[in-house]
């Protein structure tokens, strides 16, 4: 997979828009789109979320072409036509993902006016039932975002530590911390070298819960397992620290089912098996991601590479 890590230690993906969010134009883009998502309704911000997904697209060609190219990868025999649209549908459910993030956002009392449906609630249940930390895992699939304050507030009284890099747009960021706001969620800024660190060692050792993203680089060189049929890079830091902590980790997931609709997906707890090294580890965490990526392709928000292209092991 390609670094997509940024100078400034974030783990976006390279675009022409991140290159120049800075500049006065697209600072009032920006600030243009906050203020609608305020003030409009969601379907009305969705017809015109569209244009605006199409015209990023063809914006940034160069991450169009990644993400055919992955497509092509996810789902095998599709030809340039299908990889085309579902490229096209990916930019487009990530335009509605910022939609509903930002709405919500403004306001507390919105996301009741969403229909989230919850699958293997009892999976949680189970896991805290054993006093072991957990690490709620997920990708960059759906709206990961609205996963955590629905997560800390079913009733089990468990604060979740969500760790996090910061996004370069400041009201971007604004925006998405006010709706980490919402639910018992304390907020860990990760830096180079925290993933081991004594902190979230000793909230899973105590019994505590993390939550993060396990399927982008970041201050992390990774290891290649394969994926999809190919060799890909994932992070080490999260089946690190479930070995050390002997901490159990739950794959989450929350795809888009329709209008204002999400499920949040929570897998069978996964036990690191401390028989294996850590690529062996990561491997099994894989084919759960790959399973759900190959479900909802068009959700995952990949907009770099992400096989390598040499096929050799970034450890």
């Amino acid at each position: 997979m390609t670094k997509d890590m940024t100078a400034n230690g974030t783990a976006e993906a390279p675009s022409v828009f991140r290159a120049n969010q800075h500049k006065l134009p697209f600072r009032l883009l920006v600030r243009g789109f906050l203020f609608s998502t305020k003030y409009l309704p969601v379907r009305f911000l969705r017809c015109a979320g569209i244009f605006v997904a199409l015209f990023f697209m063809a914006f940034n060609p160069g991450n169009f072409a990644a993400v055919k190219r992955n497509m092509k990868t996810i789902t095998p025999g599709l030809g340039r036509l299908g990889a085309h649209l579902m490229a096209a549908r990916m930019f487009i459910n990530y335009a509605y993902y910022l939609i509903d993030l930002f709405y919500i956002s403004h306001d507390e009392d919105r996301i009741k006016e969403y229909a989230i449906e919850i699958e293997g609630i009892e999976n949680i249940k189970d896991a805290l039932k054993t006093g072991r930390g957990l690490i709620f895992l997920t990708t960059h699939l759906g709206n990961w975002e609205m996963g955590a304050p629905v997560l800390s507030s079913i009733g089990y009284n468990t604060e979740i530590n969500l760790i996090y890099s910061p996004d370069s747009s400041m009201p971007l960021e604004a925006q998405r911390r006010a709706m980490r706001s919402y639910g018992s969620i304390r907020e860990i800024l990760l830096r180079p070298g925290e993933f081991q660190s004594l902190g979230l060692l000793r909230i899973l050792r105590e019994g505590g819960v993390i939550a993060l993203q396990g399927d982008r680089l970041l201050f992390d060189r990774g290891v290649s397992v394969p994926f999809f049929g190919k060799p890909a890079t994932f992070p080490k830091g999260p089946v690190k620290l479930a070995m050390l902590s002997n901490g159990l980790t739950l794959p989450v997931f929350m795809p888009m089912t329709g209008y204002k609709s999400y499920r949040i997906i929570i897998e069978r707890p996964i036990e690191a098996d401390g028989a294996l090294d850590v690529k062996a580890n990561i491997a099994e965490i894989a084919k759960v991601f790959e399973k759900y990526i190959a479900l909802y392709p068009s959700q995952w928000f990949a907009f770099m590479p992400f096989w390598n292209e040499t096929g050799k092991d970034g450890s």
